[in-house]
């Protein structure tokens, strides 16, 4: 019984550090912001991503980590950039309070009792997120969701991830891709 635990930890810790050693090959990848400038993402080069401008002029990127379904990972971004202390999100308690908002209108569909918001660390701003499993998924759709907020200067990101099982190595690569986004501004 023992031999079998240690041999199934074994390749539990083989197959962790092969998704975090293909997370780690990155590209770095310029998207538009249309008046605004540009956002540079460090992406893992297997990751599929979808840019795109809604008809409100935000834009928004999807990222996956498969053409096909199911996917394991599935990512959606939204860009809000406005000038310095226009933003509705720029303070901590407003972003919170998105954030916040958000689990609200998720946790009757959740199967955890309470829905608490994590802080993320910004350089220059602040952020939140939170974690949540669907009580009754529907075939083929990821169980796991991670929904938050991040603002530095004058870009926040909204975003949520959804994932097929917790904790996953891309989704804690994907909040670490928002955090170390670069910026440039329209000349």
């Amino acid at each position: 019984m023992r031999r079998a635990l240690r041999h199934r930890l074994a390749a539990g810790a083989a197959a962790a550090l092969v998704a975090a050693a293909a997370l780690a090959q990155e590209e770095p990848r310029t998207y538009a912001v249309p008046g605004r400038g540009t956002i540079t993402l460090q992406v893992p080069a297997d990751w599929y991503d979808e840019p795109k401008v809604g008809p409100s002029g935000i834009p928004s990127i999807r990222f996956f980590d498969r053409v096909e379904f199911p996917r394991r990972f599935d990512m959606s971004v939204s860009i809000l950039w406005t000038p310095p202390g226009a933003s509705p999100y720029a303070g901590k308690e407003s972003l919170r309070g998105l954030v916040q908002k958000a689990a609200e209108d998720v946790a009757p569909g959740a199967a955890e009792r309470e829905l608490p918001l994590r802080e993320i660390q910004v350089e220059g701003g602040s952020g939140f997120l939170f974690e949540a499993t669907a009580k009754a998924p529907r075939d083929g759709d990821p169980a796991h969701l991670i929904r938050g907020a991040l603002a530095a200067g004058d870009v926040t990101f909204t975003f949520t991830i959804l994932t097929a099982e917790p904790k996953s190595p891309a989704a804690v690569y994907a909040v670490e891709m928002l955090r170390g986004a670069k910026r440039e501004a329209a000349q």
